[in-house]
């Protein structure tokens, strides 16, 4: 023993030699593995005198672990041992001398690894040889000799904690670490044996003791009231939902200090696992509304919180028994099930109403189950008579009233500018994620939920939710209008006017439908339709929503000094923007506060950058109505449409540009757009437009050019790596700008005629803004060419030309040869990825006008690719990237064919490359492994057929003998005017095996819904060469392929007819059919 107390001192000392040390903790760890380790542990634990903490510690580990691990090997003798000395331990040290009311020295993590390892050997030995085990412990608490009738306190400690651990060990499921069929029965044989035997008596000495300690140890009270509330779960409700245990415990609810732990108690015997009609009868019996009225309140949130969860559990009880019992879901249930349990809901109605107006977020919350329930039984109740009652409206309204007051700011919170909407509508406002204020977060969260409850609530009742909201806002509004123009002091802080304009953003929400602004009287359509909603005229009167938000412009509430009132403001105002047909008097109002210091010039980072993207939505909403005021927005804004590009101070060696982002200007680019949108309205004249845009758009061009002459003075010639990247990224921005500018602008090539035909003849003139655009192009390429090695300039330089597709019109395609060529000189794979979308925009746009620019690029293009494709990825990034590639490849040729540019494929300079272009296309058809991908691939093919099938040997060419010597006859004349060199052989050599190749492969998988799309562009794609080459496809068919396959001759030839005679869709199931059992 002395060993193993030296070994234990030297391996816990931090000033032990490391050797010594590691030779110590060696030797521990044999004590504990060696198969008798465990008895000089034990008798070292119990000797006398003691031995220190630590050893002791580790003595009842080994212990433990032998109980707990090894409790196999232990014979009836040895666990015999075990329990005489764990009984002699206990006498010696919890029995002797317990008269007063000391409690044993040992040190209370000592006590509880002795309560472990003995419920550890209750565990092994009460079903066989232990079975006086509880009678044992409880003679040890016995009063004795000289206590006066006083329990001994020091066993009642100790006991306390074996409950608690056999409780850890057997009793709950969520806890005990036993989880073998075996050890399971054990536990449920031995919880059987406890009710029956042991627990009616373990009750009776909870009873006692509870109402002894409750004064005399109150700490002893508290743990006893969980022990009871953990026990409760699985033992006779009788033994402590009875008159004498129920008024104890109440008494300790309503008097004692240890009144929380009532409570908790009380909320584990609420939610005990009972039939609805034995729960609905003990409800009845614990009469806990009587008591919860007698309960005082006080500041002490903790136990509000604790009444709170009680309430909750007891009305999420009652909800689940009248959801149970509702006689249109259950019948075997007597209807007065269903109503006594309504009306106990109703008598705890007011408890949730008073918890829910708690000043405490946590008390509130914990009521949230209970009011999320009744609101389902209100949803229920309105589903089956169609309307709720009286009682139930009123309750409705006071509910409602609560939850907007719960989502006021508190007195001490500070405010941040978060979108009141997430995901996209949250575009220049700061992250939760960057907010480290946690009170605002649990606050954010706290109304995001409360949200959902006022959800219920207007689903319940849009008449109750629209009629209080209006009141709410009109009020609040009104009242600060009032003492704006009295100059009387303010009522109203900024928590009051932020809720306000925050209701006024959820009311829209509380209207089925679209909302409507003003009252027009609906009609009848035609022959009796549906009833329509006429388009209100300007100054019709206004819905209450519309009073709310022509009470809002016109009160002056965005000027209010604090930044969440504007914010807000602007909010609603985006939200609402048809309001302003209604009432265009209140544009002006809008857009004075948008340009002012409330929006795009507010002082505060996030606020600002808000309001720039909430200008881009509402300039793009109701552009049409902003004519009059586009000069004046203009020149208020002059001083926003400026660039500052700065990076961090010190950059790493390895810093990248390409990675690095800007949020703010990013965000700022929507300034940008909103300009072009504002200057382009048509109703402006051109020569008008000229003039705005130059505005605008010289400064930047001045500038563009200054730094491009600056970058070939420094950029690479020595000076300092952060100056050359700043250059270089301030260049970006003022491109990526102009592009912006241009994206506002419509598309010239969708533009109609006064016929109504699209002005594609007109297309190639721009007006006289196209002059600044083509300036714009032309120092976009100039940049281009100059730093072409950095991406973010190939990057700005694709965005901006992507935008002036639509400016210029046929007036860009002489730039664009300049600009690929840029483009494809040094470009990544992700660079390429996105190119090609913009190749195919370009393809879109202009059809076969762009034809003869595109010959020329178009097998470099292709080149580039391949290039990509070809690499090994390196690492999942880049292996994800060349998948993206592979799509945005086949996508590209899949354009090309849509824009009817599929002669570029064959010209002179390309038709040699085409065999190359369709095997790439083939292989993608065959790979399995992205079905998608695969699909695409087919359609390529098909397009191919339809354009080039028609075609039959070329003169010249070589077709390769086919089997049996025979080969197909072509018919019909082609699409195209150039014949596609090599294209009817691949098509018979390659195109037709692979339609059969893919769907009988193993991994083709007939049920799949995605395999099924590739099927039918495979079907489609034999339909399609049966089209183009007629009786010679169909005699190579069946005479020389099917046969080759084994097929046999009469299978063959109703293939054929199928093929030839079905339409479309009958032969995709026909095709089907026969590829399982070609399979099978």
């Amino acid at each position: 023993m002395s060993h193993i107390e030296e070994a234990v001192a030297c391996a816990m000392s931090p000033t032990a030699d490391a050797a010594l040390k590691q030779q110590a903790t060696q030797y521990c760890e044999q004590v504990r593995a060696s198969e008798d380790g465990w008895q000089p542990c034990l008798d070292l634990y119990i000797r006398e005198p003691k031995s220190n903490s630590e050893t002791r510690m580790f003595c009842l580990q080994v212990v433990e672990e032998v109980l707990m691990t090894r409790s196999n090997m232990l014979d009836e003798s040895r666990l015999n041992y075990f329990r005489q000395t764990f009984t002699d331990h206990i006498q010696r040290e919890y029995v002797k001398d317990g008269v007063d009311d000391n409690l044993s020295p040992e040190p209370a993590f000592i006590k509880n690894k002795f309560a472990h390892a003995v419920a550890l050997l209750f565990r092994q030995m009460y079903l066989k040889s232990w079975t006086t085990f509880f009678s044992e412990m409880l003679a040890m608490i016995a009063p004795l000799p000289g206590s006066v009738g006083k329990s001994n306190i020091k066993m009642v400690d100790m006991f306390i904690r074996i409950l608690k651990a056999i409780d850890e060990e057997v009793v709950n499921p969520l806890s005990h670490r036993f989880t073998t069929k075996e050890q399971n029965a054990l536990n449920i044989a031995i919880k059987d044996r406890m009710r029956e035997q042991d627990v009616p008596v373990l009750a009776n000495a909870w009873y006692e003791l509870l109402n002894e300690y409750k004064d005399r140890r109150p700490e002893f009270g508290e743990q006893l009231l969980g022990i009871i509330g953990q026990y409760v779960s699985w033992i006779d409700i009788s033994l402590v939902a009875n008159e004498r245990f129920m008024s104890l415990i109440y008494n300790i609810l309503l008097t004692s200090p240890i009144r929380d732990w009532a409570a908790v108690c009380l909320t584990d015997i609420v939610k005990k696992g009972m039939k609805p009609l034995d729960k609905l009868q003990l409800i009845g019996f614990l009469g806990m509304v009587d008591v919860l009225k007698q309960v005082e309140l006080p500041d002490d949130w903790e136990f509000r919180h604790r009444i709170s969860r009680l309430v909750n559990n007891l009305g999420l009880q009652l909800c689940q028994i009248w959801q149970d019992t509702n006689p249109q879901a259950n019948s075997s249930y007597p209807p007065e099930a269903n109503l006594t349990a309504y009306n106990h809901i109703s008598q705890l109605l007011p408890f949730l109403l008073r918890f829910l107006q708690d000043d405490d977020d946590n008390v509130c919350e914990a009521a949230f189950g209970f009011l999320r329930e009744i609101l389902n039984i209100f949803k229920t109740v309105k589903k089956a008579s169609g309307s709720l009652t009286q009682d139930q409206k009123a309750f409705l309204r006071q509910i409602l009233q609560a939850i907007v007051m719960k989502m006021k700011y508190r007195q001490d919170m500070e405010w941040f500018c978060v979108a009141i909407a997430g995901g996209q509508e949250s575009v220049g406002t700061l992250g939760e994620d960057s907010i480290d204020d946690e009170e605002l977060l649990e606050f954010l969260e706290l109304r995001r939920e409360l949200k959902r409850f006022y959800d219920q609530i207007a689903a319940l009742s849009a008449s109750l939710t629209t009629t209080f909201l209006h009141s709410a806002v009109t009020t609040t509004l009104t009242t600060f209008a009032n003492e704006k123009a009295t100059g009387a002091a303010g009522s109203l802080d900024w928590k009051d006017l932020e809720l306000t304009l925050y209701l006024l953003y959820l009311y829209g929400e509380a209207i089925k439908g679209v909302p409507q602004f003003a009252i027009v009287a609906p009609s009848v359509g035609a022959n009796g339709g549906k009833i329509v909603h006429p388009v209100p005229q300007a100054g019709a009167p206004l819905t209450p929503l519309g009073e709310c938000l022509f009470e809002m412009c016109k009160s002056g509430v965005s000027a209010f000094p604090h930044p969440s009132v504007s914010a807000n403001f602007f909010e609603i105002a985006c939200r609402y923007t048809n309001f302003f047909d209604v009432r265009p008097d209140c544009i002006p109002d809008v857009l004075e506060a948008f340009v002012d210091a409330r929006g795009v010039h507010h002082p505060i980072a996030s606020n600002r950058t808000r309001a720039w993207y909430l200008f881009w939505r509402f300039v793009k909403e109701l552009k049409s109505k902003l004519n009059p005021y586009v000069e004046t927005v203009l020149n208020s804004i002059q001083d926003v449409l400026t660039v500052e590009a700065t990076l961090p101070p010190s950059l790493s060696p390895d810093f990248d540009l390409s990675t690095f982002k800007d949020p703010m200007f990013e965000t700022k680019t929507y300034v940008f757009e909103a300009v072009g949108l504002l200057i382009s309205q048509e109703s402006i004249p051109a020569q008008q437009q000229f003039e705005y845009l130059s505005v605008v758009v010289n400064p930047f061009l001045t500038e563009i050019q200054k730094n491009l002459e600056a970058c070939n003075v420094t950029v690479g010639a020595g000076t300092s790596q952060h100056n050359d990247m700043e250059l270089v990224w301030t260049l970006h921005h003022r491109l990526m700008a102009l592009g912006s500018v241009a994206k506002g602008f419509p598309d010239i090539l969708a533009k109609k005629t006064p016929g109504g035909a699209l002005a594609a003849a007109a297309a190639g003139s721009a007006g006289p803004c196209g002059q600044i655009f083509k300036q714009v192009a032309e120092i976009t390429l100039v940049a281009l060419e100059t730093l072409s090695r950095f991406q973010v300039i190939r990057s700005a330089a694709r965005f901006t030309f992507g935008r002036l597709i639509n400016c210029l019109g046929q007036d860009i395609q002489p730039y664009l040869p300049t600009l690929i060529t840029g483009l494809l000189q040094e470009c990544s794979i992700m660079e390429l990825v996105e190119f090609l979308p913009f190749m195919g925009q370009v393809a879109h746009k202009f059809k076969t006008t762009i034809a003869s620019i595109l010959n020329g690029l178009f097998f470099p293009l292709v080149q580039k690719v391949f290039f990509f494709l070809n690499q090994v990825p390196n690492g999942t990034d880049e292996a994800m990237a060349l998948v993206e590639l592979r799509k945005s490849y086949l996508a590209f040729l899949m354009g090309m064919f849509s824009s009817e540019l599929e002669d570029v494929f064959i010209t002179e300079g390309n038709g040699q490359h085409l065999n190359l272009i369709l095997q790439s296309v083939l292989h993608y058809a065959q790979d399995l492994s992205d079905i998608p991908v695969s699909r695409m691939a087919f359609g390529i093919l098909l397009k191919a057929v339809n354009s080039w099938g028609s075609q039959g040997e070329t003169p010249g060419s070589t077709v390769a003998p086919l089997a049996n010597g025979k080969g197909p006859m072509a018919n019909g004349t082609p699409k195209s005017k150039l014949e596609a060199p090599g294209f009817y052989q691949f098509m018979y050599e390659h195109i037709l095996r692979v339609t059969f190749e893919v769907p009988m492969k193993s991994n083709f998988d007939l049920t799949d819904g995605q395999s099924m799309l590739v099927l039918g562009e495979i079907s489609g794609l034999q339909k399609a060469m049966c089209l183009k080459q007629g009786e010679g496809f169909l005699n190579y068919l069946s005479q020389v392929y099917l046969p080759s396959m084994s097929c046999p001759p009469d299978l063959a030839q109703e293939y054929c007819q199928a093929l030839q005679q079905l339409d479309a869709k009958q032969f995709k199931k026909y095709f089907q059919s026969f590829i399982q059992k070609s399979r099978s």
